[in-house]
């Protein structure tokens, strides 16, 4: 009894103490962005050219808010040459007529802006238009950005200044999703993953430097052609993880942004919500194993520490009340200073049901990526091979 007593407390403390590892560390964040140069230069001197930065949007079907997100691309500010690329797999794709009508609307307010048809070059459609545009292109910085992504108060100029110079290894700079505008249930609980939970990608950034999530994010393409380019990863389920340890392999670095960027995603399931986690947690147990561990012994915890909890209590073991009252503060906590990073309503209340459909949500996903690898992305029925390579189901 003194054991399992000895294990729960233990298992407590290293969840609180990580917890507030993360806290700490997301909201000491009070620069714009890890790696970026603030020294003043001491004298007067030319400022060097900025460097060619083109965004890209890769689209694929007619999202709910997909015109709002892609008319937001107006609001980003650079002094440099930029240009802006919304793109289709194919013609026929649904999306198109609104990437068209948004272009021009893109054109009347002075921007760089064309429509590129990018025909797939493997089963991933995200990672084979990136390569059709972004390969042989002669831009230095890339910022990348998903069709349902929101980009009013995104620093573009921080986010180059983070990667431009010669003596720099910084290779990526990506900005934490969130969702704030959820529709339906589905989206409430992906909302709770994202805004409240140590799931939460700027408290899950703090903890894990190597990271680099491909729904909003800068890169200096010298780098990726270094690793092979954009076409080595479309036979990647996930591209962005693929891509940060190709990077990691030849000595860059990618950090995570201080701004959040806002997801437009909506109207959907739970069904669907819990399908994409499970994709996620494929990725992670086809390219890093190890970290499915940390699922149900940290990032999910609660619903584990409290079980054990419980029937600590019934069978008189010392300590199981404290524990549970620790991890019951611990996972509010979490849930609450999520929510204010994410710029979310904080309430206790909220903290609590954010807690709850999170970590159940989690769970469930890692039961399901625990089985067969085989997975319906894009209507299409794949299987996740070693390494994370797709190939047909």
């Amino acid at each position: 009894m003194l054991l399992a007593s000895g294990l729960l407390l233990g298992w407590t403390a290293i969840v609180t103490v990580v917890s507030a590892v993360a806290i700490v560390r997301a909201l000491r964040r009070s620069a714009p962005l890890h790696g970026a140069a603030r020294s003043p230069s001491p004298s007067p001197s030319p400022s060097p050219p900025l460097p060619r930065v083109v965004v890209v949007r890769p689209c694929a079907g007619l999202e709910p808010q997909l015109r709002r997100s892609l008319a937001s691309t107006a609001s980003l500010r650079y002094r440099g040459p930029l240009r802006i690329v919304l793109s289709t797999s194919t013609s026929e794709d649904p999306a198109r007529p609104v990437l068209l009508e948004v272009a021009d609307s893109l054109r009347a307010r002075g921007l760089d802006v064309a429509v590129q048809v990018v025909p797939p070059r493997g089963v991933n459609l995200k990672a084979s238009q990136l390569s059709g545009v972004l390969d042989e292109s002669d831009d230095e910085i890339a910022l990348i950005v998903d069709s349902d992504v929101e980009l009013e108060g995104l620093d573009l100029e921080g986010m180059v200044a983070a990667l431009h110079g010669p003596n720099r290894r910084v290779a990526a700079v990506w900005c934490p999703p969130v969702e704030r505008e959820p529709f339906s249930l589905g989206d409430y609980v992906s909302a709770a993953v994202l805004g409240g939970s140590l799931h939460a990608f700027s408290l899950l950034g703090a903890l894990d430097p190597r990271g680099l999530v491909g729904k909003t994010f800068a890169v200096r393409l010298a780098a990726v052609r270094n690793v092979g380019g954009f076409g080595g990863l479309v036979q990647h389920l996930g591209e962005d993880m693929e891509l940060a340890r190709r990077l990691r392999e030849r000595g860059w670095s990618t950090v995570m942004g201080n701004t959040t960027i806002s997801s437009l995603a909506s109207r959907r399931s739970v069904g669907q919500v819990l399908g994409r986690y499970a994709r996620w947690l494929l990725v992670i147990r086809a390219q890093r194993p190890a970290l499915l561990a940390s699922y149900p012994l940290l990032l999910a915890a609660t619903p584990g520490l409290l079980l054990c909890g419980a029937l600590g209590l019934r069978a008189g073991a010392a300590g199981s009340g404290l524990a549970m009252i620790v991890v019951g503060i611990t996972r509010v906590t979490v849930a609450f200073v999520a929510a204010k990073l994410a710029r979310r309503r904080a309430t206790l209340g909220r903290s609590l049901l954010d807690a709850v459909l999170s970590d159940l949500l989690l769970m469930a996903a890692l039961l399901r990526a625990l089985g067969p690898t085989r997975v319906r992305w894009r209507d299409r029925a794949l299987r996740i091979g070693p390494g994370g390579v797709l190939e047909p189901s």
